[in-house]
């Protein structure tokens, strides 16, 4: 009889199939440790490139049961869902098509959760691949914006919800009793919305459950030079912002910024105090213009809300 899965690896993958095969090879290529039943789900998040293709050819040379599926619905919170439904393991480890995982990544997992059976997810590092220069002003504290994570080489629980779905590992039974990621967030087609991973383990760390920054789970995330633009960034604030005015119901006081109960007079202030500060400041004029790039989207949301039908 064959052993029960014990960990299922879940890749989601969006029209991005030159990754994916350096991704599905360095997963073939992963230590499992013995006794550990593992299987791997490709989720196909609506692509309409080669994507199958390339599940096609790896899956000859893949070990481990390796599994391809197709999720309609575009979204990145539809793909991990469909693999949380899809996976029969107890862990569920979740990973993207443009990474490269360490080759011990399924090993640390495994460990991280023998080491510490009190936790309900396990979070690790996540290191670039730049794939061009890397620009002088790009420092590490805008790399929350690029999806890199590192928190240094020491294991911890983690007081904050803050570990990236590229690298993050949860209990099956975490998604039975809290639910499944919020499909109102994560990446979607042509916006750069995100914040599921963490709306989901805020839900879990709120209900007492433990999550572990676990340093010795490392993948490699590949950074492309597009990304390493001022404008990939202001993108991404405005962004952030239009979902968080979309999702905002009607109330008098926002929340925006991480600033709670904000009037809208004030939110007017900071826009003002910001433009002011780009036309007169160099120092952190960056800043200045992202937080000008999210009230921009912010307001861009609630005009959308106010324009679609209920």
């Amino acid at each position: 009889m064959k052993n029960a899965v014990k960990l299922s690896v879940v890749v989601s993958t969006f029209n991005r199939s030159e990754y994916l095969r350096r991704m599905l090879n360095s997963l073939r290529e992963a230590l499992i440790p013995d006794g550990l039943a593992c299987e791997f789900i490709v989720v196909d998040n609506n692509s309409n490139d080669d994507t199958r293709l390339v599940f096609e050819e790896i899956e000859q040379r893949c070990k481990s049961p390796i599994k391809y599926v197709f999720e309609h619905k575009s979204g990145l919170s539809y793909a991990r869902n469909r693999g949380i439904r899809e996976a029969k393991g107890q862990i569920i480890a979740f990973t993207d098509d443009d990474v490269i995982v360490d080759n011990h990544w399924i090993q640390n997992i495994d460990k991280a959760f023998k080491e510490h059976d009190d936790v309900a997810c396990v979070g690790g590092k996540i290191l670039p691949i730049w794939e061009a220069p890397k620009p002088s002003w790009l420092k590490t504290r805008w790399y929350d914006y690029l999806a890199l994570l590192d928190y240094g080489d020491s294991a911890a629980y983690m007081i904050t919800s803050n570990i990236w779905g590229a690298n993050l590992a949860v209990k099956s039974e975490i998604f039975r009793k809290y639910g499944l990621f919020d499909s109102n967030l994560g990446r979607k087609p042509g916006k750069l919305y995100g914040g599921e991973e963490t709306d989901f383990l805020h839900r879990v760390r709120n209900a007492g459950e433990k999550l572990l920054y676990y340093p010795l789970s490392i993948i490699y995330h590949h950074v492309p030079g597009n990304r390493m633009s001022k404008n990939y960034f202001r993108k991404w604030r405005f962004d952030q912002g239009e979902l968080e005015g979309l999702l905002m119901g009607d109330a008098k006081y926002i929340n925006i910024m991480n600033i709670h109960s904000i009037t809208t007079l004030q939110l007017a202030k900071r826009f003002i105090v910001s433009l002011f500060k780009v036309g007169c400041f160099t120092k952190d004029r960056l800043d200045h213009e992202l937080r000008i790039c999210q009230i921009l989207g912010f307001l861009s949301g609630r005009m959308k809300r106010i324009n679609t039908p209920s």
